[in-house]
């Protein structure tokens, strides 16, 4: 069994069972993968392919543990109260409990499942690690899950755009999140965002033939 192919089984497990959990975690998991595995693949420090897939994978199910938790909280519209922060923040200790007995779980994945909420300044969770004492790879996710879930629509905020969610990268940087990284996850997303435009030139782009007789 492989990563994706255990990835699709417990996916489709839980959509059967819980299907609002499954749109909520799902959906936020596939993007954050997407984002975090392209930032890796950029980041110096990631040099093997076999990391870039757990990261790739832990992202993905670095939520999990938000099955285990009451849909009165999972979406409720408006702050939680201080009891209901420490409930939701039991969700990466469910998480790695999730994933504990599943083949082809290696420490990378569990660490990025129980670490992501850890912050910089050692004000996170579930374990209050701080700096480089947070696994690389948690560290590497923690930027991404921040980023799309800035980017992303939620019943108690807007969709942010890409300037928005820049700036506050910025302000988290040196608090919740690696400076350094975010530094770099900056200048890979403004990479992006060029290619973009530059992708989207080309597309509108007239024929020259044609331009050269509105020319003549």
């Amino acid at each position: 069994m492989t990563l994706q192919n255990l990835l699709l089984a417990f996916a489709t497990f839980r959509q059967r069972l819980q299907p609002e959990w499954y749109a909520h975690v799902h959906s936020h998991g596939h993007a954050t993968a997407r984002v975090a595995r392209c930032f890796a693949a950029r980041c110096a420090r990631i040099k093997h392919k076999s990391s870039l897939d757990e990261i790739e994978f832990g992202a993905h199910m670095h939520d999990i543990g938000k099955y285990l938790v009451a849909k009165e909280i999972l979406f409720k519209p408006d702050v939680l109260d201080e009891e209901e922060r420490l409930i939701m923040s039991e969700h990466p200790k469910h998480g790695a409990e999730i994933l504990a007995d599943l083949p082809q779980i290696t420490p990378t994945i569990t660490d990025i499942v129980l670490h992501h909420h850890e912050h910089w300044d050692g004000s996170g969770y579930p374990e209050g690690l701080a700096g480089h004492s947070i696994p690389l790879a948690s560290r590497i996710v923690a930027i991404a899950d921040v980023y799309t879930a800035l980017r992303a629509h939620r019943v108690y905020k807007p969709e942010y755009t890409r300037n928005n969610a820049s700036t506050i990268l910025r302000e988290m940087a040196g608090n919740e999140l690696d400076p350094d990284l975010v530094h770099d996850f900056l200048r890979f997303i403004g990479r992006r965002a060029a290619g973009e435009r530059r992708a989207s030139l080309r597309l509108h782009r007239p024929p020259l033939g044609l331009t050269a007789r509105r020319l003549s």
